[in-house]
């Protein structure tokens, strides 16, 4: 089980949000493979990006993480992915996927079944985010890897970097 996905978390956000998702996705991707559509213009360039898009938030993640607020779903890539995450959802039931909701008061869509859990940002930050995302992969069937010295090193040395910014 664990072999059969491409990536192990994938992203879907607003573009407003690229900057909190780079955050996030820098505490995980030394660790698990993850997809961010900007981060991956390789995979998406040269492809029919609505096919690209159907395909990693509906097969090929086996955990997906939405960075929720108001538009979300409603035009461009976004829209895409919502389509993709509700068909497999159709399928196979909605724990493939969790919900950073960013809005106050905090709102998830009205189609998500109320018992599923989300991932409160402004209570636990950007470490208990990473960490219970992390976990979660974990219980899908992922092998995270142990972070070497070297890698956290370098993961520190970025974060400085981009605290700098």
């Amino acid at each position: 089980m664990s072999d059969e996905y491409k990536y192990d978390v994938a992203f879907s956000f607003l573009q407003r949000d690229e900057p909190l998702v780079i955050a996030l996705n820098d505490r995980l991707q030394d660790r698990v493979k993850t997809f961010i559509y900007t981060e991956q213009q390789k995979v998406v360039a040269g492809t029919d990006g609505e096919e690209t898009f159907n395909r990693v938030f509906g097969t090929e993640a086996r955990l997906v993480i939405v960075l929720y607020r108001v538009g979300w779903g409603q035009a461009g890539w976004t829209l895409i992915e919502q389509t993709a995450i509700r068909n497999r959802a159709f399928k196979k039931g909605y724990g493939f996927a969790k919900f950073i909701p960013l809005d106050e008061p905090t709102a998830v869509p009205e189609w998500l079944p109320s018992t599923q859990v989300w991932i409160g940002l402004k209570r636990w930050g950007i470490e208990g985010a990473a960490s219970a995302i992390e976990s979660r992969v974990a219980e899908l069937g992922g092998h995270p890897h142990e972070e070497t010295v070297e890698e956290r090193a370098a993961r520190l040395e970025r974060e400085m970097q981009f605290d700098t910014r």
